[in-house]
């Protein structure tokens, strides 16, 4: 859900505003532990929880690098998810804005990370990643119902990660493989209905996202596709989440538990040469979960 999000940023910063300032993240709120664990305490088994509403995310500050578990759970009304964007060594949140302040292109020290693309207002959805120590920017890129995207309404929250001391635990065990191609979607086998953790990996040449959407009766997923670049009236179908942008070579993984139904995988990341999403170029896929 990134195209139309990014022309605006680039078009608003033109104009001379940006983003409102990030918001104090919970733990610098509350005193929150940085990230939760296993019972073992280790950070190799980080599972962070994230808790995003109209128009903020509550989430810790700073995490341990490693293999990590990001938990989104959407308290709504709107839909949100989480793009993380590593920035190069020395930069921060406000050095990302600024870049972007003249209109200009996406900086090339901000490399699209991943997270949890959105679940339902209620619920909940979660990817894992492989969190490299540096400094990270946390931005929801979806459009608001007047077209503006939240980050413009101030959803955004710095995030370091710091060096762990221990190592990262082994990557789960997927039983399907999701790679994103340019224009396309490809499972290694067929989706059942029910529990799957699936790894999806980006063997594009430019970054991807994969959005999953279960169908209303009679939808396609251009019609999910045009709704989610400005969601105005009862959505054509319900979220299930997915992973937000990520670059060539990454993958990550997340859990799912789809019901029967006919789905659409869609990629609303903006092409590197017209800008327009991928979609338009084909990325929207209808699958059969059975």
């Amino acid at each position: 859900m990134l195209a139309r999000a990014l022309t605006m940023i680039s078009l608003t910063a033109a104009a001379g505003c940006r983003p409102d300032k990030p918001a104090p993240s919970s733990d610098q709120q509350s005193g929150a532990p940085a990230a939760d664990t296993a019972s073992s305490g280790r950070a190799e088994e980080a599972v962070v929880t994230v808790t995003a509403s109209d128009f903020a995310f509550q989430a810790p500050s700073e995490i341990p690098s490693g293999l990590t578990t990001f938990r989104l759970v959407n308290r709504g009304p709107s839909l949100h998810h989480i793009q993380l964007i590593k920035l190069g060594e020395g930069k921060t949140a406000d050095d990302f804005f600024a870049a972007l302040k003249g209109g200009g292109p996406f900086p090339r020290w901000a490399t699209m990370a991943g997270g949890p693309n959105p679940p339902e207002s209620g619920a909940t959805t979660n990817a894992t990643l492989l969190m490299e120590a540096g400094n990270y920017v946390m931005l929801c890129f979806v459009p608001a119902a007047d077209g503006v995207p939240h980050v413009m309404k101030g959803m955004a929250a710095p995030l370091t990660v710091s060096q762990a001391s221990v190592p990262s635990r082994a990557e789960p065990r997927a039983d399907v493989v999701m790679k994103l191609v340019d224009f396309d979607f490809q499972l290694s086998q067929p989706l059942t209905a029910g529990r799957h953790t699936i790894r999806i990996e980006n063997a594009g040449s430019q970054p991807h996202e994969v959005a999953i959407v279960r169908m209303k009766p009679g939808k396609s997923p251009q019609d999910f596709a045009k709704w989610g670049l400005k969601p105005i009236g009862p959505a054509p179908g319900t979220l299930f989440g997915g992973v937000s942008g990520i670059v060539p070579g990454a993958h990550a993984f997340v859990d799912v538990d789809l019901p029967a139904g006919e789905y659409a995988l869609i990629c609303f990341v903006p092409d590197a040469k017209d800008g327009k999403p991928h979609f338009v170029h084909g990325m929207a896929k209808l699958i059969k979960v059975g």
